[in-house]
């Protein structure tokens, strides 16, 4: 009895640690596209028989001079879910994917790292349901 306990909550634990991964970068994404100079698309794609989402696509490509605060919210969920960097010449690329029973998250984040300034931004996320 206590086992199934234990696991249950450790399942509950898991699941907040991937909620708080999108919270996270999604709530940066959402206060940087409607506060800064930038340029947001949303697409949806949906099962045509039930209507049903399948999956959607958000793109945030910031304008002004720095990404930072983007850039943090990346590094600071990078142990909720599987995490690369990805680094050629000046650019760097930054992924987190994160899985949960309901959905797949596919954050992503490609910027230019100029001496320690990151500029030049481009965030994309993917949200596949199940």
């Amino acid at each position: 009895m206590k086992i199934k306990i234990l696991l249950c909550m450790l399942g509950m634990l898991f699941t907040t640690l991937a909620i708080s991964a999108q919270n996270s970068i999604d709530k940066a994404v959402d206060e940087y596209s409607s506060i800064g100079k930038s340029t947001f698309t949303s697409a949806v794609e949906r099962d045509p028989k039930t209507r049903k989402v399948l999956k959607v696509v958000k793109v945030l490509q910031p304008t002004d001079i720095t990404i930072n605060k983007l850039r943090k919210a990346f590094l600071q969920e990078k142990e909720n879910g599987q995490f690369s960097i990805m680094v050629n010449d000046e650019e760097e690329t930054m992924t987190l994917t994160v899985e949960n029973e309901k959905e797949n998250r596919v954050y992503m984040i490609k910027y230019a790292n100029r001496r320690s300034l990151f500029t030049n931004g481009k965030v994309t996320i993917i949200i596949r349901y199940k």
